[in-house]
């Protein structure tokens, strides 16, 4: 893939990848992958997310083998659940709350887990972020296929908030069946879509998928308290993600108060000959501060930018 760049800042997967096609990864084990489409996907071949001592949940291992409408009927399933959701909240490390991740998925009863955030721009994705607990190989062939442009599951969690059955929704194309036979093959045979989002206006959207590879496991009775539960966790990660996301604006894309006016401009609609015209520089000066702010953010456009800025708590409107 020609168009690879190293991204740094982001451990979201947590194996280790031998595909000579995959390109190598910055100190911190992180790599941007855009797609055909220009999609950024943030992957990462860093074991440190498993071997960071991190939080995990004291509760008793969970019998895989009893089905959903037991689980649930246990005295301590929602408690559990709550207080993992709560420690996320406290969390300060990428790899606590991967641990995190993990004890929710286990906890609500789940197999293998996949969180992902990622901006909703129109009718596309873009600035897509992963952290797995899942198998690894999956997240493999889902890069390298570039089915995150045909993904069912990401065009649902954009669109809508409601906690669904991912078999309830309608394949109109190939490429979606494709998605999701890797993800049957991969731990997912039965699945649930967990979206969160931050409000009306608001781009950043994540999604939690998490899966069985028993058939049919979350379409049993028991669904209603997993549902529950599950939108409790899905949202404490999403919010523990914006405001890492946030950090990051800050500290290591370097915006500078300047940067902040001319987002406040987009902001309000403006052109750029009115900036210029009220800043006292030219128009081309104007262009090319955008273009270095949106490759400071990681973003596709000037609109995009604004609209991180805004969602991050850097602009009020």
């Amino acid at each position: 893939m020609s168009n690879e760049k190293i991204y740094r800042g982001e451990a979201c997967t947590t194996h280790k990848r031998s595909a000579s096609h995959l390109p190598p990864t910055s100190i911190d084990g992180a790599t941007e992958i855009p797609s055909a489409l220009s999609i950024p996907c943030c992957t990462a071949n860093s074991s440190e997310a498993e071997t960071d001592s991190g939080e995990s949940s004291q509760g008793p291992p969970v019998n895989r083998l009893l089905p959903l409408s037991q689980r649930v009927s246990a005295l301590d399933y929602a408690t559990r659940a709550t207080d993992i959701a709560l420690r996320i909240a406290r969390a300060t490390e990428h790899a606590t709350v991967h641990t995190l991740l993990r004890d929710g998925a286990d906890a609500l009863g789940a197999e293998s887990a996949v969180f992902v955030s990622f901006v909703r721009d129109s009718a596309d994705v873009s600035a897509c972020r992963f952290m797995l607990a899942c198998e690894p190989e999956w997240c493999r062939q889902y890069l390298a296929s570039g089915l995150i442009a045909h993904d069912l599951w990401l065009a649902y969690a954009a669109h809508h908030s409601e906690p669904i059955l991912a078999n309830a929704l309608k394949v109109t194309e190939p490429a979606q069946q494709q998605a999701i036979d890797l993800a049957t093959q991969n731990g997912f045979a039965s699945a649930v879509l967990v979206p969160a989002h931050s409000g009306a206006g608001h781009s950043r959207i994540s999604l939690l998928c998490l899966g069985s590879s028993i058939p049919g496991f979350f379409e049993e009775d028991g669904f209603g308290p997993f549902r529950v539960s599950a939108r409790v966790l899905a949202m404490e990660l999403h919010e523990w993600w914006l405001a890492r996301i946030r950090r990051e604006l800050l500290v290591k894309a370097h915006v500078t108060p300047s940067d902040l006016i001319l987002l406040r401009h987009q902001c309000q609609g403006h052109s750029s000959k009115r900036i210029a015209a009220e800043l006292h520089v030219s128009k081309s000066s104007i262009n090319s501060r955008f273009q270095r702010i949106n490759t400071k953010l990681g973003v596709a456009n000037r609109r995009m930018a604004a609209r991180l800025a805004v969602e991050c708590g850097l602009i009020l409107t």
